[in-house]
C-alpha cells in the first residue's frame, strides 16, 4: 500500500536491507521568523550507515521521490509488468546513444595514454554541458593544450566513412580553435578524392588548423608528463612530432544488441 509521509509518497518493501534513515528537522518555533534551513542533515555516524544502505540496493527502494517531483498519478508503481503488441505502419531502428566503435591499433596510445582520447569523447568535452562546460583540456593533468593533433584510426576504410570522418575532425578542429587561445591543430589522414574536391580549399584557409595528408603509425611518450610523441607519414616520409593532446577519429559500430533487435524486427539499422 503507498503511503504518504513527510510530504513523499512512500511505497514498502521487504527486502529493504535496513531501514531508511529519519532526517532530523528543527522544531516549528525554531523555524518561525528565520530562514534557518528546516533539514539539519545527517550526523556522521548515521550519513555513512545510510550510504552502506543505499550501496546494498538491488531494485527501487520506495522512496518515491520521482513521484513527490512529478504531478500526482504520473507515475503508478502498482502498475504489474505486462508485455503490450502495438501495430506500426513502420519501425525505425536507431543506435541512439550507443557509441561503440571499432578497434583502434593500440599503437596509437588510446587506452595507454590518457591524454589520447576519440573523437566521441572530444565531442563531449566541447559540448557546453560536457565534463569540462565546453573547454578543451587534457585529461591528464587538466592543462589546456597548446598543439593538439586528431588522426584518422581508420585510414584504410572506405570513401563514405573517410569522408564522413574527415568532416568530423574538421568541425571538431574549429570549435576547438574558437574555444583555445593559441591553439595549434594538426590533422592527420588520408584525403579521398570527394573531400578534396569539395571541402579541403576551406579546411586549408581555417586559421590555426593543418591538414596532413598521410597515416598515422604510433604514439608513444618517454615517461607519464611528457608530451605525447606522434609519428606519422607525410608525402611518403614519416615525421615524428610532439603533442599536448591526441583525438583519434573512430568508425563507428552497431552494437550487438541493436543488430539483434534489427533482425527481430526485420528492419536495417539508421
Amino acid at each position: 500500500m503507498i503511503y504518504e509521509k513527510n510530504q513523499r509518497y512512500i511505497i514498502p518493501f521487504d527486502d529493504v536491507p535496513s531501514p531508511r534513515a529519519e532526517m532530523p528537522e528543527i522544531s516549528v518555533d525554531e523555524r518561525r521568523g528565520n530562514f534557518v534551513e528546516v533539514e539539519t542533515g545527517f550526523p556522521e555516524d548515521i550519513a555513512v550507515q545510510e550510504a552502506k544502505r543505499c550501496l546494498s540496493c538491488r531494485r527501487c527502494l520506495g522512496c518515491a521521490l520521482c513521484w513527490a517531483e512529478c504531478e500526482s498519478e504520473a507515475i503508478d508503481f502498482s502498475i504489474p509488468d505486462e508485455e503490450l503488441d502495438l501495430e506500426f505502419d513502420d519501425v525505425v531502428v536507431t543506435k541512439g546513444q550507443d557509441n561503440s566503435f571499432f578497434p583502434i591499433d593500440p599503437k596509437l596510445g588510446f587506452g595507454s595514454y590518457a591524454d589520447v582520447i576519440t573523437d566521441i569523447q572530444f565531442e563531449r568535452m566541447l559540448s557546453p554541458t560536457g565534463p569540462t562546460d565546453g573547454m578543451v583540456v587534457s585529461p591528464l593533468d587538466g592543462e589546456i593544450p597548446k598543439r593538439m593533433a586528431i588522426v584518422q584510426g581508420h585510414p584504410n576504410e572506405d570513401d563514405d566513412q573517410l569522408l564522413s570522418s574527415l568532416v568530423l575532425g574538421v568541425n571538431e578542429s574549429i570549435i576547438a580553435l574558437d574555444r583555445t587561445k593559441d591553439l595549434e591543430v594538426i590533422l592527420v589522414s588520408p584525403i579521398n578524392e570527394v573531400f578534396k574536391e569539395q571541402f579541403l580549399s576551406n579546411a586549408e584557409k581555417i586559421s590555426g588548423l593543418r591538414i596532413v595528408k598521410g597515416d598515422p603509425e604510433s604514439v608513444e611518450k618517454d615517461q607519464e608528463d611528457a608530451p605525447l610523441s606522434l609519428k606519422y607519414s607525410e608525402n611518403g616520409r614519416q615525421q615524428d612530432d610532439t603533442f599536448d593532446l591526441i583525438v583519434i577519429l573512430t568508425k563507428p559500430k552497431i552494437s550487438s544488441e541493436i543488430k539483434s533487435l534489427s533482425r527481430k524486427l526485420e528492419k536495417p539499422v539508421q
